[in-house]
């Protein structure tokens, strides 16, 4: 039969070998993200150029953790959507072609659906939930995608063919913080 003491003490050293197993990944998650960090993450998106340039000269970034990294690229993202659905409410009183005016409509329909993915995506941040953070910023990309789709060949606003590939180059970068969140955990 095992003792008091005997059972106390290797608690405490299933405890203890927990902690520094769960230590490394949650301190990695409160660590300024460096340079080097920025360029892994980069270097799996869609667009690495434009990924370092947008992270080494956004406000905030160059003192941010992985997770302040995410909130500043989650919050860049849902502006950018917003912009761009405004530009869209703009562009379409003032279309004359019916094709490129029913495009404008589905691009804004396409842009709302993809402001809720990113607000959802934000609330599956605040939650811990990576995973539901990636599946949301996912539906973002595929709104920007499919607005892209629906201007196909017509003659669309430059505004709106920047934005919709800034909102998918945004979302690819949540993308790989999201999965390096994941991986923390």
């Amino acid at each position: 039969m095992m003792s008091f003491k005997s059972y106390f003490f290797q608690a405490s050293i299933v405890q203890m070998l927990l902690f520094m197993i769960m230590t490394p990944s949650l301190a990695r998650l409160n660590v300024q993200v460096s340079s080097g960090e920025i360029n892994g993450i980069c270097s799996k998106t869609l667009n690495p150029s434009y990924c370092v340039k947008l992270l080494k000269s956004t406000p905030g970034t160059a003192t941010a953790d992985l997770k302040s990294l995410a909130k500043i690229i989650l919050d860049l993202a849902r502006s950018n959507a917003t912009k761009t659905l405004n530009q869209i409410h703009s562009l379409i009183p003032k279309t004359t072609d019916p094709k490129l005016k029913e495009s404008y409509r589905s691009c804004s329909e396409h842009y709302d659906n993809a402001i809720g993915d990113l607000n959802k995506a934000e609330s599956d941040f605040k939650q811990g939930d990576y995973f539901g953070m990636n599946i949301q910023a996912s539906g973002a990309l595929d709104a920007a995608g499919d607005c892209d789709d629906e201007t196909e060949g017509l003659p669309a606003s430059p505004s709106l063919i920047k934005g919709n590939q800034d909102l998918k180059n945004f979302c690819g970068i949540i993308l790989v913080v999201a999965n390096r969140l994941k991986g923390s955990n």
